[in-house]
């Protein structure tokens, strides 16, 4: 009876021992959930914007370090040593682009817009709290801070939360569309500055010819971006933002982006005194940009239209190649 009471408690210990593999299964299995969503709501913060901060960056950082004497200190750049920086540009700018978003999104008037243009963002859809973002930005901070001072890019790192503070707790990004512009033209610069330094390492540094060129990029972009404000002007508008289609009115800003556009396709490469065969990149997307910004006037073309603008930026950011 003993032996047969102990074969019969064999099965159960067997079961035990099932059971446990399949609750250590599923709890690694919710454990990779939540991973998984916590990275998505780290995604979804800066989804928006990789296309014109991330992207076009990464693109100007290694035209910048490839071009040689004709913006760095290294008149022979190797590809094949600088490509392995390319990953910290691209993790750097990110990581950027993250501090800045949260700082910007967790604001209640944030929240508000992004529910109008951008429901589908991490607050107006309640995936995180505004208070969760406070906390999660207190991290970040130190995570890019740390990271840059390694990577050798703390200067343009200290002005970008400088520009942060201004832009998003100071009201610099709802008041003068002018003021806007500006802050978002340096911030861009900054990125643009902060890829080279990584991109180049300690091998190389601008010369002064890449500081102007830097900082006619600059210009541009404060001249040409507020072809990102046409297709959002309705959450603007309940947000109060001082826009330039809001304040100036749409067909006026729709001419502003026009001009400038169609100047710095022109403009731009003639600072290089580039062959004719450079023009042609920033004159075909510039001339898309404009005709579409002039002919295609309602949200969804709008949106469109903005997605173009960081191509036409990318066509101007490797320039300095065709020298």
């Amino acid at each position: 009876m003993e032996g047969m009471a102990d074969e019969k408690a064999l099965p159960l210990q067997g079961d035990s021992a099932s059971e446990r593999a399949a609750d250590d299964a599923n709890q690694v299995t919710r454990s990779c959930n939540r991973a998984s969503s916590h990275l998505k709501t780290l995604w979804l913060f800066t989804r928006s914007d990789l296309k014109s901060m991330v992207y076009p960056n990464m693109v100007f950082g290694l035209a910048s370090a490839m071009s040689g004497s004709a913006m760095t200190t290294n008149p022979n750049p190797s590809l094949l040593a600088i490509l392995p920086n390319v990953p910290y540009v691209a993790v750097w700018l990110w990581l950027n682009l993250l501090l800045f978003n949260i700082a910007n999104q967790r604001l209640g008037s944030s929240i508000v817009e992004d529910s109008v243009n951008k429901p589908w963002r991490p607050l107006p859809s309640e995936r995180i709290s505004p208070e969760q973002s406070r906390v999660l930005l207190l991290v970040v901070i130190p995570t890019v801070l740390i990271g840059s001072l390694y990577l050798g890019a703390m200067v343009e790192v200290l002005l970008l939360v400088a520009l942060t503070w201004m832009y998003n707790d100071l009201g610099g990004g709802d008041g003068d569309f002018l003021v806007r512009n500006m802050i978002n033209a340096f911030g861009m610069s900054f990125y643009g500055s902060g890829a080279i330094a990584i991109t180049c390492g300690s091998e190389c540094q601008l010369t002064p010819r890449g500081y102007q060129w830097i900082a006619l990029l600059g210009v541009i972009i404060l001249t040409t971006l507020q072809v990102q404000d046409m297709g959002d002007q309705e959450g603007d508008a309940m947000r109060e933002r001082h826009t330039l289609p809001l304040v100036h009115g749409d067909g006026f800003a729709r001419w502003t982006i026009a001009v400038g556009v169609t100047g710095w396709s022109v403009g731009a490469p003639a600072f290089w005194n580039a062959a004719i065969q450079a023009y042609t990149a920033p004159v075909v997307l510039g001339g898309i940009l404009t005709f579409r910004t002039l002919m295609l006037r309602n949200v969804e073309a709008d949106k469109g239209t903005w997605r173009i603008w960081p191509l036409w930026m990318m066509s101007l950011y490797l320039l300095p190649l065709w020298l």
